[in-house]
């Protein structure tokens, strides 16, 4: 017993060292919990699942841990929660931050990732969680997030803050639901610089994921709005979105068929203010749906929109854009946009474009296509059937350089305009453009192109253009303009026939040529050209082969200076002319020529005129826009022939002006030696000047028959006019020689008044008046004309006798012409028979055709025949 005392006391005092040691180990143990748990924990971790780094705890209660902080970190992640506790059933978080990092991982470390069915194999009874307030940082996200977690039920989680989601969790699946009102996800959407304003965004991203698959369910309701200078157009977007990605076969599409865009532009009918009102009423609607038909497929190398088709309200326009393909490999995009219109306004509208841009490759094709029956009333310009058809291509690199092609093809049944028509027009506009795009200095070029080269052909059928009309027009021409604005212009012009008035003309053909620089006042530079007319006409006037050369400078649209050289025959005009400040003054020049190059113009003026020989030189100095010209003829030694009146040794020197529709010829002296018209007029002199914007000619004299003729002032023109002609000594004998009566001498000499009148371009004589200026003598000796009146009349032969030989003493003639030429002549007579002593008074009266009588004489002049001989 007392053995077994001992055993018992030996026991007790075992265990009471026993349970001190206990004590005194869990005493120390509890004082050294943190750094011996961050020791523990540091064996327990391996890298790849990260640090440690601090931890600090108690027991709160005889249930209950409290964790006062806690860190943990890897190679991308920071986690640190704090005022955290736990209970065995429950884990309250009061603070939690994360923050994510960029990673830099070598490529060959990279670990391929294999999908597989997701399972989780999530234990039951795991504790709840609630995180109060969550910070999640990443270089990923413009801000940190401040969310809050809580745990509605065994691994179903949702996140409220600035993050609104729920996140579910299963064996085999994934799913979470995102609140698009979401703080955050606003603020992204203000934060991203779109194009579009986006307001009042609501909807849920709803996804599935099983670990093969990413299902995706969009609800979205939103309106965005785009601001252009005019107006905002408003979309309205409110549908449902579905996805698919296949992490296995790494393609999925996107069902965007549930998903109409409603555009609203009720403002923006400004932007076509410029097109007439019927195009406008038919372009515009106010209303336009977006939508895509098929859903878009995508994969790890391509994704592939099929259709995009946007039309309007009034269903008449509608844009498809197609087959989008985006190809990773190569960063090749492909494409093909569609436009069709069809409407009473314009009956037809189509363009297509197709593209391919293959790296920096880049080929594009597309077609226009228009036609328009009739234009709007509100244009300048109308037409009939109108068909345009236009093709381009645009190829080349985009980081280097572009070539363009185009082809526009108008044509049209009529076109008509403020003194314009054509019918049957057919033209064709061609050409090819360079573009530099990786040209650094633009602002050492002018133009977005490199270069530039061009080609027109057009034909119309009939034309009246400024009042004139005609047939066959046909237009050709070709041009190249570089990026300096440096052009070239070349143009070839033919008209079969043209008409205006009363002159027309036939094969005109003109071909001009232009190099220089291309301004925004105008072009600057070099003009020449050459025109080729075989035949212009007027009534009286027809020109053949008429040729004209053009050389000068254009220097800008109100400014340039052209030489023109016409070549008729053998006669050259030269034409200066400039345009500047609005003025346009002139040089018309005839160098010194023969008359005889003159013949075939003035023959078709004067049928009956030749003109033998002579010199002409002629200018004329002006100013068009003003009507002031001032001109100056001269003509030296001209000799010609009209009918039988023939004229040698013609000198006129000739200055004058017309301004402001007022003729004004300074005074000139006209000098001809001879004029031979039957009866020979020497030394003709007179001066040419104008007078009531007329022409016309003064002090008038010319010899003749011994004597003179004389007159005051002769009108150069078609009008009615009144002559006062003087005679002066006309020497009686040449006269009566002119008569070509035999037998007759007749001595004296007679001066008197002539009035002439004309009328309607014929003359006529009335109550002229003659009379002996001294006295003459009569004397008739073996006469046919006066034998024969003698033998008539026998009783008067004492009469007749004293007529043998008469002295007269007074000697008038009263003379009238009619328009016809037969002139009356009342002649009195009063003198002495001095052989006889028998004084004479007696009167008679003499009527012959003036015009018979001096074409007699021309018959008979011998020089006269001569100059006919050599000219015909």
């Amino acid at each position: 017993m007392q053995v077994f005392n001992k055993y018992l006391i030996a026991m007790r005092r075992f265990f009471l060292i026993l349970l001190f040691a206990l004590f005194t180990i869990g005493i120390t143990v509890y004082y050294f919990r943190v750094p011996l748990t961050l020791t523990i924990g540091k064996q327990i971790l391996t890298e790849e699942q990260g640090l440690l780094e601090c931890l600090d705890w108690s027991v709160d209660s005889w249930d209950r841990l409290a964790i006062e902080r806690l860190c943990w970190r890897s190679d991308g992640i920071t986690v640190e929660l704090s005022n955290a506790t736990f209970d065995g059933d429950h884990l309250q978080v009061g603070s939690m931050s994360v923050v994510h990092r960029a990673v830099e991982t070598a490529s060959d470390t990279e670990v391929a990732h294999t999908p597989a069915p997701l399972q989780l194999d999530l234990p039951e009874g795991m504790p709840t969680l609630q995180i109060e307030a969550l910070t999640v940082s990443s270089f990923l996200l413009p801000a940190p997030l401040n969310l809050s977690v809580t745990q509605r039920d065994d691994f179903a989680f949702t996140i409220s803050g600035d993050v609104e989601a729920d996140i579910d969790l299963y064996d085999t699946e994934l799913l979470s639901a995102l609140k698009l009102s979401s703080p955050a996800v606003q603020n992204v959407l203000r934060q991203a610089n779109l194009p579009v304003e986006v307001s009042a965004l609501t909807g849920v991203v709803e996804t599935r994921f099983d670990g093969l698959t990413v299902n995706a369910d969009i609800q979205l309701q939103s309106t965005l709005s785009y601001a252009l200078p005019q107006c905002q157009p408003e979309i309205q977007v409110n549908g449902v979105i579905s996805g698919r990605w296949d992490l296995s076969s790494q393609s999925g599409k996107v069902d965007l068929s549930q998903l109409p865009a409603d555009v609203s532009v009720p403002e923006c009918e400004s932007l076509l203010a410029k097109l007439p009102q019927s195009w406008q009423n038919s372009l515009w609607s106010a209303q336009w749906r977006a939508q895509v038909t098929e859903p878009v497929t995508l994969n790890a190398d391509k994704v592939r929109l099929p259709e995009l088709r946007v039309s309007d309200g009034n269903g008449v326009t509608s844009v498809t854009l197609s087959d989008l393909t985006y190809q990773v490999t190569g960063q090749q995009v492909r494409s093909k946009l569609m436009l069709s219109h069809q409407s009473d306004a314009l009956n037809l509208l189509k363009a297509q474009v197709d593209m391919l841009l293959a790296g920096t490759q880049l080929d594009s094709k597309g077609t226009v296509t228009l036609e328009v029956a009739q234009a709007p009333a509100e244009l300048p310009v109308n037409w009939q059937d109108l068909t345009l058809r236009s093709e381009f291509a645009l190829l080349g690199t985009v980081t280097e350089q572009l070539n363009l092609t185009f082809a526009v093809q108008p044509q049209a049944q009529t076109v008509t305009a403020e003194n314009l028509s054509l019918e049957a027009l057919s033209t064709r506009l061609s050409g090819q453009a360079t573009f530099d795009v990786a040209k650094q200095d633009v602002s050492a070029t002018k133009a977005p192109f490199a270069l530039l080269q061009w080609q027109l052909n057009s034909d119309v059928e009939r034309y009246l253009i400024s009042g004139v009309q005609g047939r066959n027009l046909s237009i050709t021409g070709h041009g190249d303009i570089n990026a300096m604005l440096a052009a070239t212009v070349h143009s070839d012009i033919r008209v079969g026939s043209f008409k205006r008035q009363e002159v027309r003309g036939k094969d005109l053909h003109q071909q001009l040529e232009f190099r220089g620089q291309l301004h925004s006042e105008g072009p600057v530079g070099k003009l020449t050209g050459n025109s080729v007319i075989e035949l212009l006409a007027h009534p009286q006037l027809v020109l053949r082969d008429v040729e004209m050369r053009t050389s000068g400078s254009i220097a800008g649209s109100e400014q340039l200076a052209l030489n023109h050289t016409l070549t008729l025959d053998n006669l050259e005009l030269q034409l200066a002319h400039r345009l500047e400040a609005g003025l346009m003054p002139f040089t018309l020049t005839l160098a010194d020529h023969g008359l005889g190059a003159l013949q075939s113009l003035a023959s078709q003026f004067v049928p009956k005129l030749k003109i033998e020989q002579g010199l002409i030189n002629a200018q004329v100095t002006g100013e068009l826009t003003r009507q002031a010209f001032d001109f100056e003829m001269n003509v030296d030694d001209a000799a010609f022939l009209y009918e039988h009146h023939y004229v040698s040794e013609l000198d006129l020197p000739m200055k004058g002006k017309w301004h402001a529709g007022e003729l004004m010829i300074e005074p000139a002296p006209l000098s001809i030696t001879e004029v031979r018209s039957g009866a020979v007029l020497t030394d003709v002199q007179g001066q040419i000047t104008s007078d009531s914007n007329m022409p016309v000619l003064r002090q008038f004299r010319a010899n003749v028959f011994g004597g003179q003729l004389a007159a005051e002032q002769i009108l150069l023109s078609k009008q009615d006019q009144e002559i006062l002609v003087t005679a002066s000594d006309l020497d009686l004998m040449l006269i009566s020689e002119a008569g070509r009566e035999s037998g007759v001498e007749l001595h004296g000499q007679v001066s008197g008044r002539l009035p002439v009148f004309i009328r309607n371009g014929q003359a006529e004589i009335r109550d002229g008046y003659l009379s002996n200026v001294v006295d003459s003598m009569l004397k008739v000796e073996d006469n046919a004309s006066f034998n024969a009146l003698k033998a008539q009349r026998p009783e008067l032969q004492t009469v007749f006798g004293v007529l043998d030989e008469l002295s007269i003493e007074t000697l008038s003639a009263d003379v009238n012409m009619a328009q016809d030429g037969q002139l009356e002549l009342a002649v009195k007579i009063a003198g002495e028979n001095k052989q006889q002593k028998q004084p004479v008074n007696f009167n008679y009266t003499h009527s012959e055709n003036i015009y018979t009588l001096f074409r007699a004489l021309r018959l008979s002049d011998e020089i006269t025949q001569e100059v006919e001989k050599a000219l015909n």
